[in-house]
C-alpha cells in the first residue's frame, strides 16, 4: 500500500475553502473598534523583546519589618508579577490566600512553612486559592517570586502589620 497523506481531523476539502471564503461578506469594525484594536497594537510597538533589570538597579521597598521586595516585572495584562524579597534572619511573611498561582524560588538562605524546611534551590507552587501558611526564616532568604500583583507597598504595610498586631 502507498503512503496516504494524512490529514487532521480540523483539514477542510480545499473545495470547501474556497466556498466558505467566497460566501463571506466583509465587515467594517465601527470606529470605537479600530481605536481599541489599534491601542492595543501600539502598546506593543517599539516594546523591546528582552527585559533587563540588573543587579544594581531598580528599588528595593520595604514591606515588613526585615521584608525588602524589588519588583523585576509587572504584567499588568495578566495581573502578575515578578519580584525578588529579601527577608532578615527572624523575619515572618502572615499567612495569606492566592486569588491566582503563586510560584516561589528560594535563591539564598532557607524559609520554613511549618514543620517544613527549604533551601536554596527549593522551588514553591501555590495554586489559586490556597491558603498559605506563615513563612518564618531563621537563616534570612532571598526568594524569587511570581504571584498576583501586590498592592501598592504602604497599603500592604498597614494591612499585614495589621495581621502581626492581632
Amino acid at each position: 500500500m502507498a503512503d496516504e497523506p494524512q490529514h487532521s481531523p480540523d483539514d477542510l476539502d480545499p473545495r470547501l475553502e474556497q466556498a466558505l471564503a467566497e460566501a463571506l461578506t466583509p465587515v467594517s469594525p465601527d470606529a470605537a473598534a479600530r481605536a481599541r484594536m489599534r491601542g492595543r497594537i501600539m502598546q506593543h510597538v517599539g516594546q523591546p523583546e528582552t527585559e533587563i533589570v540588573r543587579a544594581d538597579s531598580g528599588e528595593w521597598r520595604p514591606l515588613l519589618p526585615g521584608i525588602r521586595i524589588k519588583n523585576l516585572r509587572l504584567d499588568r495584562d495578566q495581573g502578575t508579577q515578578t519580584s525578588l524579597w529579601e527577608l532578615a534572619p527572624g523575619s515572618r511573611i502572615p499567612g495569606h490566600s492566592h486569588i491566582q498561582e503563586e510560584e516561589c524560588l528560594v535563591l539564598e538562605g532557607s524559609i520554613s512553612m511549618g514543620d517544613e524546611t527549604f533551601n536554596a534551590g527549593d522551588y514553591l507552587y501555590a495554586r489559586k486559592g490556597v491558603e498559605q501558611a506563615e513563612f518564618f526564616t531563621a537563616t534570612g532568604a532571598l526568594l524569587l517570586i511570581r504571584s498576583e500583583l501586590v498592592p501598592e507597598t504602604s497599603r500592604l504595610t498597614r494591612f499585614l502589620y495589621g495581621l502581626f498586631k492581632s
